[in-house]
């Protein structure tokens, strides 16, 4: 006995069993469909009968809409971003949209990606990764497909963008620390440029320089955890130089506090006081309890996905733009530790 392959379903069979048209069986799959009820649970009955499933991407190729939207994201190893990319699924979704994952590595180009997503005609993009090319958002702009970059930075004249204030970032990290008594100031950052986590990076060194105070720099070679806890070993031999450090991510600070610890028997805030930012799960932890500055990925993804609604439903809309505050989180790692 040899296995032969399995017949498809197709709408002819469940309009046969059904008793009705094929354009019934359209309809009772499409929402807002003319059809009555009794028989869209004729339809809906057969098709469970038979196993039948809409294909919806032949559909959104063929009618040129589609309830598919891409979500391009990086880092997905690290607490915030999976985080992000939860909410964004899980929004889409509630809205009727059915979320596509691409992720990008460092070596991944995202224009790539982006003409991917282009040729499933997806109805909107989510960026939350590196900042796509001006040449693929005049693309989406040519086919009007929104566009909703994540603290992308760069392109707020020709897409809708959610980011946090940098300078901001920068500057509230310099007043957590010298508020809780620090006043010499070293950062810590990752080498590869970014809008958000080396732009913070930068305008705490530039608000240091204006008030007047010399900060060190230590330079990581990524933003996670293991590489705090690698650069640590530079910093744990500068420590008569300094008492307060910002971390431009908490994983960054996490692998800094845990290297300290180990090798210096560095006590926080006694001997050292520590900012992150992101405010991820693992900074309210016990052993770390890392005073920080809260971005909200929930009202990010919120802003962003009412940013592509919008858009939807009006393509020639005014370009949106949404600059989310941060809010400090004063824990055990600096004097200070109120809100």
């Amino acid at each position: 006995m040899t296995d032969e392959p399995r017949k498809s379903v197709t709408s002819f069979d469940v309009a046969r069993r059904a008793g009705v048209s094929r354009s019934m069986v359209s309809r009772a799959f499409t929402e807002g469909g003319a059809i009555s009820d009794k028989s869209r649970q004729k339809v809906l009955k057969a098709a469970e009968e038979l196993g039948y499933r809409v294909n919806f991407l032949a559909r959104g190729l063929q009618t040129r809409q589609s309830n598919l939207v891409g979500i391009v994201a990086s880092s997905l190893d690290t607490p915030f971003r999976s985080r992000q990319v939860k909410i964004a699924a899980q929004e889409f979704i509630s809205h009727g949209y059915r979320p596509i994952l691409l992720t990008v590595d460092a070596h991944e180009s995202v224009e790539q990606l982006m003409s991917v997503l282009l040729n499933y005609n997806v109805a909107g993009v989510m960026v939350t990764s590196a900042t796509p090319s001006s040449k693929i958002i005049q693309e989406c702009r040519r086919l009007r497909m929104p566009l909703v970059l994540i603290n992308r930075g760069t392109n707020q004249d020709i897409a809708d963008t959610v980011q946090i204030d940098v300078q901001q970032a920068g500057e509230l990290a310099y007043t957590m620390l010298t508020r809780s008594g620090a006043g010499r100031l070293a950062v810590v950052h990752p080498q590869a440029p970014s809008y958000s986590v080396t732009g913070r990076a930068r305008a705490f060194i530039e608000k240091c320089h204006a008030e007047g105070i010399e900060v060190t720099e230590f330079i990581s070679s990524s933003q996670s955890y293991a590489a705090g806890y690698d650069v640590a070993g530079n910093l744990g031999l500068s420590l008569d130089q300094i008492d307060g450090v910002f971390c431009s991510t908490d994983l960054l600070a996490l692998g800094v506090l845990d290297r300290l610890r180990a090798d210096w028997h560095t006590r926080f805030p006694e001997d050292l006081q520590v900012v992150g930012c992101d405010d991820i799960e693992q900074a309210s932890w016990g052993a770390y309890q890392l005073s920080t500055m809260r971005q909200d990925a929930e009202e990010q993804v919120l802003a962003a996905v009412t940013q592509m609604l919008d858009r939807i439903e009006n393509p020639d809309a005014p370009i949106q733009n949404y600059n989310q505050k941060l809010t400090p989180i004063f824990r055990q790692t600096t004097m200070n530790r109120h809100d």
